[in-house]
């Protein structure tokens, strides 16, 4: 049994099943505080993947004007723009977490904050010029995990204000669980639940 105050109250009248994306949603949230994002600002998403998907709708949440998304992948991109997106680019290549960076970086102007999200694979570096960040004036954040945020994402859950359902998109017995864990690789996947009452 879980300590009653690690446990966070989601809405009866919610599907249970909207208690898994809490987690995500808390670091999403986490790394907007981060980002800073102001009223009227222009945000660009890179990477329309579920997190990439909760954080074009926080951004839109946080005031800002423009929310673009840059995907790869048509479907994902067709998501984003009904979860709020202003327009949904095709970057052509797929986006890894160094090619994500150096696109983020080639996108900046003069003001840009930089938050760098996605988990890097251990030792991955980044070449960076110096001079950029200095004539841009540049502001570079990181984010990890979700220190204190799970409440605000239960109750942004509860609020109705985060669209969930287009990012649930498959779901499987746990007899299959290799095949949930195989489904990661497709470009269709967004989210795979897992859970005896799939079939």
């Amino acid at each position: 049994y879980a300590p009653e105050a690690q446990c966070l109250l989601l809405d009866p009248e919610l599907p249970l099943e909207y208690g898994a994306m809490a987690e995500p949603l808390a670091c999403c949230l986490h790394g907007i505080d981060r980002a800073q994002i102001r009223t009227g600002d222009t945000v660009l998403v890179i990477g329309g993947g579920a997190i990439g998907l909760l954080m074009v709708q926080l951004a839109k949440l946080s005031g800002a004007s423009q929310v673009l998304l840059s995907e790869p992948v048509q479907t994902r991109r067709e998501i984003g723009l009904q979860l709020g997106a202003n327009a949904a680019i095709d970057p052509i290549e797929c986006v890894d977490n160094t090619i994500a960076t150096a696109q983020a970086f080639s996108a900046t102007k003069r003001g840009t904050t930089v938050l760098l999200f996605s988990v890097p694979k251990s030792g991955t570096t980044h070449p960076l010029s110096l001079e950029d960040v200095y004539q841009k004036e540049l502001t570079i954040v990181g984010s990890i995990i979700n220190p204190d945020t799970h409440q605000r994402a239960v109750d942004l859950i509860n609020s109705g204000r985060i669209q969930l359902a287009p990012i649930l998109t498959h779901r499987f017995p746990i007899e299959r669980l290799k095949d949930a864990i195989l489904m990661q690789m497709s470009s269709e996947y967004l989210t795979a639940l897992v859970g005896n009452n799939y079939h």
